[in-house]
């Protein structure tokens, strides 16, 4: 089984793109022409430029404060393949974790902020014990993959 959440991936990367080049035309736009030289109802350029960087930052920063990770989880070939890296207007570092099913041990979902962020991580048989991998952030799945994700985690324990 494989899961993976590429269109979210690329959905994040083209809204961070587009709201880039939207604010950066709107600011230039704003700055140089005469609009809202002088303030209309109260509102000024100033009050203009917060509150599109403010929804500018709303957009960029919701996927790295829920820490949206693109994910590729496959168990084909008696192999676990799992591959991740946070999603965002900096995205993280790509971090790959191959290992075969039998050495899988265990898994713990963590949940935090709120319980908007849902975490998995995985416990794997080694020669001088159990390994803990790093968490994996499932906020960026769609609820179905999650599902599917954790399904998967616990059919490998009880192998």
């Amino acid at each position: 089984m494989v899961v993976e959440n590429t269109n979210t991936a690329l959905k994040i990367w083209l809204r961070n793109l587009i709201s880039t080049i939207v604010l950066a035309i709107c600011l230039i736009f704003l700055y140089m022409t005469t609009l809202l030289e002088e303030p209309v109802f109260g509102i000024g350029r100033i009050h203009v430029t917060i509150l599109l960087s403010a929804i500018y930052l709303y957009l960029v920063l919701f996927p790295w404060i829920l820490k949206y990770q693109f994910i590729y989880i496959s168990d084909e070939d008696q192999k676990l393949v799992i591959k991740y890296y946070t999603m965002g207007f900096l995205p993280g570092a790509r971090k790959s974790i191959e290992f075969p099913i039998k050495e899988f041990s265990k898994f713990e979902v963590n949940r935090s902020f709120f319980n908007l962020r849902e975490s998995v991580v995985i416990y794997r048989k080694i020669k001088k014990g159990i390994a803990k991998y790093p968490p994996i952030y499932l906020s960026g799945l769609k609820p179905r993959q999650r599902e599917r994700t954790i399904t998967l985690f616990k059919r490998l324990t009880s192998s």
